[in-house]
């Protein structure tokens, strides 16, 4: 107990002769003490586990972004997938092609004065003007009107089918004979050609309609021409 007396005692005089250097010693003591805490703080962090880097090759890259290329493409575009593939051959052309320079061939002329029956029938409305039997009123037939007896529509002269028009109530089938002429077929079904497609005469392009209706119509550089006066 003395011995703990007479340290405080040398610790007190120790302190009063320091005098103006206490100041000194209390910031060289807090410092001492923030270090430790900060050391002791820095010893305790958690430690972190060792980030591992895994190396690729490029083929696995490639393989990556092949699989989910793929899966895009199925998710957003399975007809792209589900439909079939399709192979096409290009061949050469098997004949020398026409220069710009070549004169157009002139296409053979028509002979209307050749022109057959388009069905197997009788004429209930004939062409021009008419009173309606029910209006009462007077109206154009542009062509001419036919109760169809037979099955078959055929082409009134060689030709090319130039349109295949349907307004959900009446079929129309319009064929270029060349030379400013064509013929309209209407009131149609079971079309056995298509557009493009050129067609003999006396083909046979469609059925009548089961009403037995058929109308007929001639042309000439888009001006309406009497069949009648041609139909052998």
């Amino acid at each position: 107990m003395r011995k703990w007396h007479e340290l405080k005692s040398d610790m007190q005089q120790t302190w009063i002769r320091l005098g103006r250097y206490k100041i000194y010693v209390g910031i060289l003591f807090g410092f001492c003490l923030i270090l430790g805490i900060g050391i002791g703080v820095y010893s305790n962090r958690p430690q972190r586990e060792p980030v591992s880097v895994s190396h690729i090759t490029r083929e696995e890259v490639e393989e990556e972004v092949q699989t989910r290329v793929e899966r895009v493409i199925a998710d957003l575009y399975p007809w792209i997938v589900d439909g079939p593939i399709q192979v096409v051959t290009v061949e050469p052309p098997g004949e020398e092609l026409p220069q710009p320079t070549n004169e157009r061939p002139e296409p053979e002329p028509v002979s209307i004065e050749q022109l057959i029956w388009p069905v197997h029938g009788e004429i209930s409305t004939p062409y021009g003007w008419y009173r309606h039997p029910t209006y009462g009123d007077w109206r154009f037939n542009s062509g001419v009107e036919f109760n169809v007896t037979g099955d078959a529509i055929r082409t009134v002269l060689p030709g090319e089918v130039v349109a295949v028009n349907s307004n959900g109530m009446d079929t129309k089938l319009i064929i270029d004979h060349g030379s400013g002429w064509c013929s309209t077929y209407s009131s149609i079904r079971g079309i056995k050609v298509s557009p493009g497609e050129f067609v003999a005469q006396n083909q046979d392009i469609a059925l009548p309609e089961k009403s037995g209706a058929f109308f007929f119509e001639l042309s000439y550089e888009d001006e309406p021409v009497n069949p009648q006066a041609f139909l052998r």
